[in-house]
């Protein structure tokens, strides 16, 4: 959500101080806030204002840029005093940034216009006395000049917690080296690190050039861009929002024109084509191959002509196979598509499967050890072929260890069964810190729809971030009956001439013309309904003639078992005889 300050688009991005007391407590104030219209919320982590700072909050306004507001709860979240209160509300003025309080009488205000003068005073006589009293100097703006916080001053200068965390996140030094040399304790050297891994890296590095316009640049705030290069893995319940969340990475990857092909084994992605209100196009050409919305229909024994135009063409695509039949039809599909698609790829391309835990199950079904060992192959050792792999399932404890295991980044979403959230803990032990994990498995049950926890150990991040909204339509949604399900109007224009001729030869038979899109009813689709019903009989038909010849093979054997059995006595008694 957008609202409109002083004639800018402001960006709502919510701030909620460290849990303190009532953990139930936080949460509510986190769901008011990701309901108020917040894009992201900023949260402190627990302990991380015991080093004497606010480090979520630093960050938060440092990567401000003008017109954009900041929304908390109430206004002693931005500080445990009056006068901490007044410098933030100084800095947002300074940085031409809005302030609303969901308690006070602030929306969307700029600090500057006399509201908030008001709103500090009342702040004060609250807590029992003014900012001045608080300062000892009679002016918060001097207290502010002298750089002093209230409270003991911080143990460590903004360079020397810098210098920290590099030195130990790197690993050149250990955690209690950094503690001698700069005379401090563990604990603080502990609590610096939280905080960095919080994204506090932007408040510790503030004085550096440029760093505000790269800090606004992240992916739901707290990732570089070049995170979308790395093996990620989505996990979360239904309906936790996973699904949402990674349609706005893939929509960031597209904006930079990447190279992109999901397999979608429920339909829920041709979305994508569509802008969020479901009637203009979107802005990315992407091509739905099969599907109830298909630009090119799927048959079952197009896996391997498929696997290699996606793996020879430059395309942003949807690999919709949830209309292909039952799960041994898309198993033999997939399997055909990603041993094609291996050999046929060799440039950058983001793979990502959807319901992950399909293709590489923890146990393989009969018939699918082969698909497994493609995409583990793809998963481990696809990156020297240019595959970039996304992994997204409900169920991590279903999904193969080795494959889950090479993940660069994890997302976890809400997660309600112990036996996925042990899955992620396996995860942290190879990839991250265990104390900090146990932490945040406990904490994964009361996410609510939309949050999650982005874990990336390589950029420093550990973050409980809000997804943003995605830029194209919503097709992942549960279906109610008091909303009216989507149908497409206009899609975004993509030429599928070529690419039919393209699928046409590899397959060896032209494809029927179909008008982009198909309508959710399909009614005008006859006669390639009459032809899949047509393969499908045709495929029916050669099934039960192989049983056949397998029967008849079997009562040859038993035959030919039966002669043996005669020859061999008649055999013993003539060699007696002679």
């Amino acid at each position: 959500m957008h609202q409109r300050l002083g004639g800018r688009h402001a960006l709502l991005i919510g701030y909620l101080g460290a849990c303190r007391s009532d953990d139930a407590e936080n949460g509510a104030q986190r769901r008011a806030l990701i309901e108020a219209g917040c894009e992201q919320v900023v949260e402190e982590q627990p302990g991380a204002e015991d080093g004497g700072g606010q480090p979520a909050l630093c960050g938060l306004l440092a990567r401000l840029r003008p017109g954009d507001v900041v929304v908390v709860p109430r206004l002693d979240s931005l500080g445990r005093s009056v006068a901490d209160v007044v410098r933030c509300v100084q800095h947002l003025t300074s940085a031409g940034a809005g302030l609303r309080s969901l308690a006070e009488p602030l929306d969307a205000i700029a600090p500057q216009d006399g509201t908030a003068g008001a709103a500090m005073g009342s702040l004060a006589a609250r807590n029992g006395q003014s900012a001045p009293e608080r300062t000892g100097t009679g002016h918060p703006a001097a207290a502010s000049a002298r750089r002093r916080a209230g409270g003991r001053p911080p143990k460590l200068s903004p360079e020397q917690r810098a210098a920290v965390a590099d030195e130990v996140l790197s690993g050149r030094r250990t955690a209690a080296d950094v503690a001698r040399r700069y005379r401090v304790s563990e604990a603080t050297i502990s609590r610096l690190l939280a905080a960095r891994r919080a994204g506090a890296s932007a408040a510790l590095r503030r004085g550096h050039a440029g760093e505000d316009a790269a800090a606004a640049d992240r992916i739901a705030g707290v990732l570089p861009l070049a995170a979308l290069d790395d093996r990620l893995a989505i996990v979360g319940t239904s309906g936790s929002g996973k699904t949402y969340a990674a349609k706005g990475l893939a929509e960031r990857l597209m904006e930079g024109g990447g190279r992109l092909c999901i397999v979608d084994p429920l339909g829920v992605w041709w979305g994508l084509r569509l802008a969020v209100d479901g009637q203009a196009p979107s802005p990315y050409p992407v091509v739905v191959f099969g599907g109830r919305h298909a630009d090119v229909a799927l048959d079952p024994g197009m896996g391997t002509a498929l696997g290699t135009l996606v793996g020879t063409r430059a395309l942003a695509c949807v690999v919709d196979v949830s209309d292909l039949g039952s799960a041994a039809v898309r198993r033999s599909f997939m399997t055909a598509f990603t041993a094609a698609l291996y050999e046929a790829n060799t440039e950058p391309l983001h793979l990502v499967l959807d319901e992950a835990d399909l293709w590489a199950p923890q146990r393989a079904q009969p018939g699918g050890h082969e698909l497994l060992g493609r995409v583990e192959e793809i998963v481990r050792r696809g990156r020297v072929r240019g595959f970039v792999p996304w992994l997204i399932t409900q169920r991590p404890a279903v999904l193969q260890k080795d494959v889950l295991s090479q993940a660069d980044i994890l997302v976890s979403m809400k997660l309600t069964a112990s036996q996925d959230r042990d899955a992620v803990g396996r995860w942290i032990e190879g990839q991250a810190d265990r104390a900090e994990g146990r932490r945040i498995l406990g904490a994964l049950p009361r996410l609510a729809r939309g949050e999650g926890w982005v874990w990336a150990p390589a950029d420093g991040v550990l973050a409980r971030v809000a997804f943003p909204r995605i830029r194209t339509l919503d097709s992942s949604q549960t279906p109610r009956p008091e909303v009216p399900a989507s149908t497409p109007r206009a899609l975004a224009a993509v030429d599928l001439s070529a690419l039919r001729a393209a699928l046409a030869g590899m397959t060896g038979e032209a494809l029927g013309e179909q008008t982009a899109p198909v309508p959710a009813d399909r009614g005008h689709a006859s006669d390639l309904e009459r032809r899949l019903q047509q393969r499908g009989a045709e495929l029916a038909a050669a099934r039960a003639q192989l049983a056949r010849m397998e029967a008849e093979t079997a009562a040859m054997r038993a035959r030919l078992d039966q002669v043996d059995r005669l020859d061999g006595p008649a055999t013993l008694a003539g060699s007696a005889v002679a």
